[in-house]
């Protein structure tokens, strides 16, 4: 947890340990002990908020923003769950959260307590989701588009995607789902087979593919 309100840290941990009653939290104040603490250890979900506080009493986001450019830089796989009052902050990173390879969720503190949770859970299972206003500036990664080529022209599923690049079935269905977030693909009450006909379509609507 990095965040600047000890209550705060403390609420956050409660919640968490809701979730995983084993787990251990270790609370920081600022970014830079943040940074010092994943030097020493890299820990399953990483809880940040952006906002801190300055000399002059006031709050500014870019402490946090810089951080943040740092663990995308060093921490290419941590588990992230940024959870702010000022999520729009994060548009100036859209490149880099776009390139994360862990998972990426963000929480706006003004939603209720199980938002939290809920984005605790995705960031875990190494899930991409930010507003939607953020998503439709988000451009797909090389990795992305072969993905796209994959599913789409050569319609292979989660498995046989998996097998082709040689990772984990989870691992696919992480790029999958990562595929539908970016091209701002509504969840279809798990009807599997609509939402790779949505993603396709989408694509081939935005040119990313040709029918």
């Amino acid at each position: 947890m990095i965040e600047d309100h000890p209550e705060v840290n403390q609420n956050n941990c409660e919640f968490l340990q809701i979730l995983e009653p084993q787990c251990t939290c270790v609370g920081v104040n600022t970014p830079q002990q943040g940074i010092e603490q994943l030097e020493l250890e890299i820990p399953a979900l990483l809880v940040i908020d952006l906002q801190f506080g300055t000399v002059g009493g006031g709050q500014s986001a870019k402490p946090g923003l810089a951080m943040l450019k740092q663990i995308f830089e060093c921490y290419p796989t941590v588990n992230i769950l940024v959870y702010s009052s000022e999520p729009n902050c994060l548009r100036q990173l859209i490149a880099q959260i776009g390139n994360h390879q862990g998972g990426f969720v963000v929480v706006n503190k003004m939603e209720r307590r199980n938002a939290f949770l809920e984005g605790a859970r995705c960031a875990l299972a190494g899930q991409l989701k930010i507003h939607r206003d953020l998503m439709k500036e988000m451009q797909l990664t090389q990795q992305e588009l072969e993905i796209l080529d994959l599913l789409c022209n050569q319609a292979l599923s989660d498995r046989a995607i998996a097998q082709q690049m040689h990772v984990s079935h989870k691992t696919a269905q992480n790029y999958v789902q990562r595929l539908k977030a970016k091209l701002d693909i509504e969840p279809l009450d798990g009807q599997n087979t609509n939402s790779r006909v949505a993603v396709c379509m989408a694509a081939i609507d935005r040119k990313l593919i040709v029918c």
